[in-house]
C-alpha cells in the first residue's frame, strides 16, 4: 500500500500481528497495547524539521489512548475524541471511520 507519506505504519516491520489498520492516509491504528489501541498520525508540524533531527524516517507519531473508552473493537469506535495538539488533527473514530471534527 502506499503513501503520500512514505511507509505507512502498516508496512513497518515489526508491526504485522498488531492489526494494524489505515483510517485515512495519515491515520492508522494497531492493538499494541490491550484493550485500546495505539494511533499513528502523520504529524504536519514535523514536516519542516530536518530529517536527521527526527526519531524515525518522516513524520509519523504514535499515541496510546488508555484515557479513551472503547466502546466497540469492531468496527472500532472510540470515545471521546481524539486531538493531537502538535498538528491540530482532530476527529472521532465511529463505526471504523475517522470522522473529521
Amino acid at each position: 500500500m502506499s503513501s503520500p507519506h512514505g511507509t505507512p505504519p502498516s508496512d513497518w516491520p515489526g508491526l504485522e500481528m498488531t492489526g494494524m489498520t489505515r483510517l485515512t492516509d495519515e491515520v492508522y491504528y494497531g492493538w499494541l497495547d490491550e484493550p485500546n489501541p495505539t494511533f499513528w498520525h502523520w504529524c504536519k508540524a514535523l514536516e519542516d524539521v530536518p530529517a536527521e533531527r527526527k526519531v524515525h524516517k518522516g513524520c509519523w507519531v504514535a499515541a496510546g489512548t488508555s484515557a479513551h473508552t472503547l466502546v466497540a473493537r469492531d468496527p472500532l469506535h472510540l470515545e471521546p475524541s481524539l486531538l493531537w495538539r502538535c498538528c491540530g488533527l482532530h476527529g472521532f473514530v465511529r463505526d471504523g471511520t475517522w470522522i473529521p471534527a
